[in-house]
């Protein structure tokens, strides 16, 4: 007896083509994979999955940040209480320290630390938004070791540049002309320029605008762009909380301010966003010994571990 088969075509619902996604590479598969297969389901052409696309980071990086990091270290350790090179000051910022400073002493102790805390904040922010976004949400680890090693890097340059640049200059903070009997309202009076806490803040907040630029994080336009607004906003809130706690000019702001963003916006894209990781780059570096190197973390019920990725 003659057998057939019989076939049927089924047009799936609107609902049904949301979730059921095209990978990159050609191959259909379903959103019911999770993050680390899909990453946020509004992902297509625009907004691929979470991979490095651009420079991985290499021996020469992981050296980098070494000697800037133990340069930094020994700038702190053997000449981090300078003698005074540079007492003067100029009409502008004389000007602005009229404007800004707070008159009571209780006041400037208020705005010193909330210059700490928009500092530590502008440090951290680069490193949990992609934690949270690249790591938790996505499982992209090698993703996230990439951009955590762009953030390394940037710190690691802020921290000697301005450290080595307060001991060079060696400039009196302006709450100096205050002290009585040697009861200052702060430490470290002969490092006023450039702010190092203005570095820094600026720093994060520059790699902050990159991550979201290159990467888009939150996947949304307006979104990784207000990301960015927010974090040279309050970047911008720190250097004028120094001025107002009197521990530090106008100018010293705007030295660290242009160290923070040389730092978070130019060095990430010399170094990384502006060189695509490309078959041709990849063949224009056979005469390395290492290609590539990366390390991530494995998590799994009751157990840790770390998985090394090694290309020569």
């Amino acid at each position: 007896m003659p057998s057939f088969t019989a076939l049927a075509s089924v047009e799936p619902s609107s609902q049904q083509a949301e979730d059921f996604l095209i990978r990159p590479d050609g191959a259909a598969g379903s959103s019911a994979g999770g993050p680390a297969a899909t990453g946020d389901p509004r992902i297509s052409a625009e907004f691929p999955p979470p991979t490095w696309r651009w420079r991985r980071s290499a021996i020469p990086d992981y050296l980098g940040v070494a000697v800037f990091g133990a340069g930094a270290i020994y700038v702190e350790s053997a000449h981090g209480d300078p003698e005074p090179e540079w007492k003067g000051t100029n009409g502008l910022d004389e000007s602005v320290r009229d404007l800004l400073r707070l008159h009571s002493r209780g006041a400037r102790e208020v705005a010193h630390r909330v210059g700490d805390a928009l500092m530590y904040g502008m440090i951290a922010a680069p490193v949990l938004d992609s934690f949270a976004t690249l790591g938790i949400r996505d499982g992209a680890w090698d993703t996230l070791w990439q951009t955590q090693m762009v953030n390394l890097e940037s710190f690691a340059f802020t921290s000697f540049v301005s450290s080595l640049l307060q001991n060079m200059v060696a400039r009196e903070r302006p709450f100096v002309r205050n002290c009585r009997s040697g009861d200052c309202e702060g430490d470290q009076p002969n490092r006023s320029m450039p702010s190092g806490h203005v570095a820094f803040a600026f720093t994060g907040a520059g790699l902050v605008c990159n991550h979201h630029r290159y990467q888009s994080l939150y996947h949304d336009p307006a979104s990784d762009r207000a990301a960015c607004w927010t974090g040279l906003g309050l970047a911008a809130a720190d250097g004028v909380a120094r001025i107002m706690a009197d521990h530090h000019y106008a100018s010293d702001v705007a030295a660290g301010a242009a160290i923070g963003l040389v730092s978070g916006f130019l060095l990430p894209r010399l170094l990384h966003y502006d060189h695509l990781d490309t078959p041709e780059t990849r063949q224009r570096s056979g005469g390395a010994v290492i290609k590539g190197f990366s390390l991530r973390p494995l998590l799994s019920a009751g157990s840790a571990g770390v998985a090394c990725d090694m290309r020569y």
